[in-house]
């Protein structure tokens, strides 16, 4: 029997407005064939943004739902499966009961992103989307939005490096749902919505003053209602408007009211009450940036876990990308507190050359990579705040920064792991910050290696030029290249090396060998 020599995997998105399927065929990022779809309307946003709660008849009907995407999978003898929910299931309250029922019923395990983690999703299927137009944003800034039911992804790219990301809770149907009939049909609903939202963006305003941005990227559920509206090609992957195009539309639409806007547009009444916040959010977004060309793209967040995905277990390059993108954010965030960037570069440099000697014997893979190389970054930051207790304010500003494509989960190990590069971790000092059970070996690990490369540039000069780490008889020795002295260096690695051996149950010892 002749060997496959394609992989056949599904991808599931339980959205706030659609639960979708789509199977492919893969070889790598490059060939791929879409062999099934399927969408199916629910609206589980409107149900959780009023009332919180998934309704049982809801959560039956979802089970029922996905059951039957079961079954086609089978059929089509899917290897390989991503089930993933996003903003309407992240905040329903009875989230937890209603996982338990999917898996029960039909054994899918559905993985529920937070916010950054789906606007990263979403953002990585437009770039790949942009670049296969010739749209890089090298040598110019892109203003990325990205428009869903509950939430507005905000993500600003110049020189192909994310130079400002931020998350809000502004989605269109959250909007409508956030006021009620009778404010929505009030005389002053227009004028009340547009300083709602004025003030939320505010900040954005603020922060991209300076920029020079040449491209505005829309994209989001209500953009197929906007190309609709404009008499556009709703289907299309990319399509370009100029933005007297979109004013033209803004200015006709604030001269109508609801009837005339289903009559004028042709669409259903629920339709047609999506219309106004979803001009006065474009309205406000467009005064945002002085742009003359918008993009909007059809990418949904289906595409993004499918690329996700196959990409970077398929290609190396486009691996190394991803990360070099991410890392390029954190270390704005660090710009932003006036991180001293040679010493974190350092710090960085260090950890990893240890990292990838331990990783593969204690458990850890490229993910945990990453998170070494954030908190490496990250680790001084909250020096902009206090010098004094600079670990807590660290700690207190990475959790309050959303970090694109990183979950809750990822930035609680990053924070805390940059607490406990200078705390000791088991000493319960008033004020410190709460660690969850499960989470303590992986931050211990972090921290340990980040310590003892904090120790090695202990006078911030950053004296040793290379370094390589070897492990044998329970000793792990890293020989340091330095044509200085490292007395500094010496003594204070020998004063952080117990935590390491604690940690990883090796001895550690700096040697400075001469160049």
């Amino acid at each position: 029997m002749k060997k496959k020599s394609y992989t056949t995997f599904a991808a599931i998105h339980l959205g706030s407005e659609m639960i979708s399927m789509q199977i492919v065929e893969y070889r790598n990022m490059n060939k791929v064939k879409v062999i099934e779809q399927c969408n199916h309307r629910v609206k589980l946003g409107e149900e959780t943004f009023k009332n919180k709660i998934i309704p049982f008849s809801m959560v039956s009907e979802i089970c029922e739902l996905l059951q039957g995407y079961k079954r086609l999978m089978s059929e089509y003898g899917v290897e390989e499966c991503s089930v993933q929910a996003t903003t309407a299931v992240r905040e329903a309250l009875n989230q937890v009961f209603l996982l338990d029922q999917i898996y029960i019923k039909t054994g899918l395990k559905v993985k529920v992103v937070d916010m950054p983690q789906e606007i990263y999703t979403k953002y990585t299927a437009i770039r790949q989307t942009l670049r296969s137009e010739g749209i890089n944003g090298k040598d110019y800034g892109m203003l990325l939005m990205d428009i869903s039911s509950g939430g507005l992804g905000i993500t600003f790219v110049d020189d192909e490096k994310i130079k400002y990301q931020q998350n809000f809770h502004v989605g269109i149907i959250r909007i409508k749902e956030s006021f009620n009939r009778n404010q929505r049909n009030g005389m002053q609903f227009n004028l009340a919505l547009t300083e709602f939202l004025a003030s939320t963006m505010g900040p954005v305003r603020e922060a991209l003053k300076d920029a020079n941005i040449r491209y505005l990227i829309l994209s989001g559920t209500e953009t197929e209602l906007l190309l609709q509206m404009l008499g556009l090609d709703t289907q299309a992957k990319v399509t370009r408007i100029k933005a007297e195009e979109f004013m033209e539309l803004f200015n006709k639409v604030h001269k109508l009211n609801l009837p005339q806007i289903i009559k004028v547009f042709k669409i259903k009444e629920s339709v047609a009450e999506l219309v106004l916040p979803t001009i006065l959010l474009y309205e406000q977004l467009l005064a945002l940036v002085p742009t003359k060309e918008i993009i909007i793209t059809a990418d949904r967040f289906i595409d993004g876990i499918q690329l996700l995905h196959i990409g970077p277990k398929t290609d190396k390059e486009y691996a190394a990308e991803l990360e070099k993108e991410q890392l390029s954010l954190i270390h704005n965030i660090g710009e932003h507190y006036n991180y001293d960037v040679k010493h974190a570069k350092q710090v960085e440099r260090l950890a990893l050359a240890m990292f990838d000697k331990l990783s593969k014997s204690h458990g850890m893979d490229e993910h945990c990579r990453t998170l070494v190389q954030a908190t490496a970054l990250l680790h001084d930051i909250g020096k902009y705040i206090s010098m004094r207790s600079h670990s807590l304010y660290t700690y207190k500003l990475i959790m309050s920064t959303d970090i694109l494509g990183f979950s809750d989960n990822d930035k609680k190990i990053v924070a805390l792991a940059s607490y406990y590069h200078a705390n000791q971790l088991f000493e319960n000092k008033a004020g410190s910050p709460e660690m969850e059970k499960e989470l303590t070996p992986l931050v211990a690990k972090i921290a340990a290696l980040v310590r003892l490369a904090d120790a090695m540039d202990r006078s911030y000069q950053q004296k040793i030029k290379f370094c390589k780490v070897s492990i044998k008889d329970g000793t792990m020795l890293i020989e340091a290249k330095s044509k200085v002295d490292l007395t500094l260096e010496e003594w204070t690695f020998a004063g952080k090396a117990t935590f390491f051996e604690e940690v990883y149950g090796l001895k550690a010892i700096l040697e400075r060998v001469s160049e």
